[in-house]
């Protein structure tokens, strides 16, 4: 385990620096995109792949998908009736905004840089019950919100999207090579550890390529509602949570500090796809990892969690 002030810190050097190339213009967003798709097909899946080999199950473990299950289920919807009188234009893109979190691209650099290999076999089985919200419940609430979908094809379109990616089929597979105690060769693991490294530095760059604070005023306090029903209820919700389950302090941290991550990066591409508004769906995406990392640095400290 590292100094949890090493490592906020650090990340917090390499996201500055991916900002001030963007702000310098050697970068752009466009870039952004293209180094995502990268990340997606390769670091990523690789991280997945090699942290679900080294699971080891247990009956607690299996909570956590469970408990981000919930918890999303909850905060959709409280989201759906709160935002019922918004206009299609914003309904939708609100609405999905309260559900899914970012794990990928986000948590798993600083969750790894604190608590290494154990903290990212709880996160990723953390992660398992965000797949099923960001997949599935966020696409699905997106489809049947939005005035373009195709409803009839709906579910059809779902699962080949869910089938078609990288990151989930490596945890798949991962998964089954754990449960079945497939034998793979040093060889094999050796290359896949060494393309999973490289994920922290990409994702942390990417984060500051990514971020920007621009807002139409109009839509401000519509994205602080979004974030206040997450944070308010993950911090209510997670904190009794983390007093009153008779689980380790381990289980506790990881699932305190995944229940107030950001909104998932698939939002932007939801809305994209669904025609509804990108500037909003950015907005929930930045402001939520400036705020999720702030919390994540105090829980930290507040608790002491690297030292449990």
């Amino acid at each position: 385990m590292n100094s949890p002030n090493f490592v906020f810190g650090s990340a917090l050097v390499v996201i500055s620096i991916g900002y001030i190339l963007k702000s310098l213009g050697y970068v752009t967003t466009h870039d952004a995109k293209n180094i995502s798709k990268f990340l997606m097909h390769t670091t990523f899946p690789a991280l997945v792949f090699s942290t679900m080999i080294k699971v080891q199950f247990t009956s607690e473990l299996l909570w956590l998908p469970l408990i981000c299950i919930l918890f999303a289920l909850l905060c959709s919807f409280v989201g759906f009736h709160i935002f019922k009188k918004e206009g299609s234009e914003y309904r939708g893109i609100l609405t999905m905004g309260c559900s899914g979190y970012n794990l990928g691209l986000f948590a798993y650099p600083l969750i790894e840089g604190i608590w290494g290999w154990k903290g990212l076999t709880y996160a990723a089985m953390f992660d398992i019950g965000n797949s099923f919200i960001n997949f599935i419940l966020t696409y699905g609430m997106g489809n049947y919100l939005s005035a373009q979908a195709k409803r009839g094809s709906m579910w059809k379109h779902v699962f080949k999207r869910i089938m078609s990616l990288f990151p989930f089929q490596a945890m798949i597979i991962g998964l089954l090579v754990n449960l079945l105690e497939v034998p793979l060769p040093l060889f094999l693991t050796s290359i896949v550890d060494t393309i999973a490294q490289g994920n922290k530095p990409l994702v942390l760059l990417l984060m500051g390529i990514y971020f920007s604070v621009r807002l139409p005023k109009k839509s401000f306090v519509k994205v602080f509602q979004v974030l206040g029903i997450r944070y308010l209820l993950g911090l209510s919700i997670g904190l009794f949570l983390y007093y009153s389950l008779p689980f380790d302090a381990h289980f506790r941290n990881m699932m305190l500090i995944c229940i107030i991550l950001p909104v998932g990066m698939t939002l932007i591409t939801y809305s994209d796809e669904l025609n509804f508004d990108t500037s909003i769906a950015g907005a929930l995406v930045n402001f939520s990892m400036l705020i999720s990392f702030a919390l994540m640095w105090i829980l930290v400290a507040v608790f002491q969690m690297a030292t449990a």
